[in-house]
C-alpha cells in the first residue's frame, strides 16, 4: 500500500502538515509505504484551459506537478490538507485541484482509478467549526465524484493560529494516527 500527503500550507511548521504527518505516520504504522508533498516548495502553474488534457492522456504543462500526478495514479491513499485562508483553501491547494482538470477525461469520466481511499485535513483559525463546513464538503465531493475516491474521515483543527499550536490538543493529534492506521479497515 501506499499513501500519500497533499499540503497546500505554506508552512512546513504549521499546524495543517502536522496533522497530514500524522495520518502517514498512522499509514506508515500500518504498513503503508508513506510520501508528503509539500505544494508550496513547488513549481508549477494553474490550469491554462486550453483543452490539450482533453484530447491527450495528461496536462500540457510539463512541471512538478507531473511527478505528483504520478504519485496520486499509483497511490492507494491520499491525505489532502490545506489551512483556510479567507473563506477557502489556500492559494496553492487551489491552484493544484484546478491542475487535477487533467485528470479527468472530455466526458468527465475519472481517469484514475477507482476507490482509492482519502482523509481530509484542515485547520482553521475561527473558532466556529461549522464555519467552513461548506469548503470540505464541496471538496470531499468533488474527490468523490472526479476521482472516484473513498472519503474516509475529515479532519478540521478548530482555532489554531500559531504554528504547531496543534500538537497541544492529544485528542485531535491521536485521531489524524488512527485515521492513517485504519485508512484501509
Amino acid at each position: 500500500m501506499k499513501v500519500i500527503g497533499i499540503v497546500g500550507s505554506p508552512r512546513k511548521n504549521g499546524n495543517t502538515n502536522i496533522l497530514v504527518q500524522q495520518v502517514l505516520e498512522g499509514a506508515a504504522e500500518a504498513g503503508a509505504e508513506t510520501r508528503n508533498f509539500f505544494l508550496n516548495e513547488m513549481n508549477y502553474r494553474g490550469c491554462q484551459g486550453c483543452g490539450y488534457c482533453k484530447s491527450h492522456d495528461k496536462c500540457k504543462l510539463e512541471d512538478d506537478l507531473v511527478e505528483l500526478f504520478d504519485e496520486l495514479a499509483s497511490a492507494d491513499g491520499v491525505v489532502f490538507g490545506s489551512p483556510i485562508y479567507f473563506g477557502q483553501f489556500t492559494g496553492q491547494m487551489r491552484l493544484f485541484i484546478d491542475r487535477c482538470y487533467s485528470l479527468i477525461n472530455a466526458d468527465f469520466s475519472p481517469r484514475l482509478p477507482a476507490g482509492k481511499k482519502a482523509v481530509i485535513i484542515g485547520t482553521q483559525g475561527a473558532p466556529d467549526a461549522a464555519a467552513f463546513k461548506g469548503v470540505y464538503e464541496e471538496f470531499g465531493g468533488q474527490i468523490s465524484n472526479f476521482m472516484r475516491m473513498d472519503v474516509k474521515d475529515t479532519i478540521v483543527g478548530i482555532g489554531y493560529h500559531a504554528p504547531g499550536e496543534v500538537k497541544g490538543d492529544s485528542e485531535i493529534m491521536e485521531r489524524a494516527k488512527n485515521a492513517g492506521l485504519n485508512l484501509f479497515k
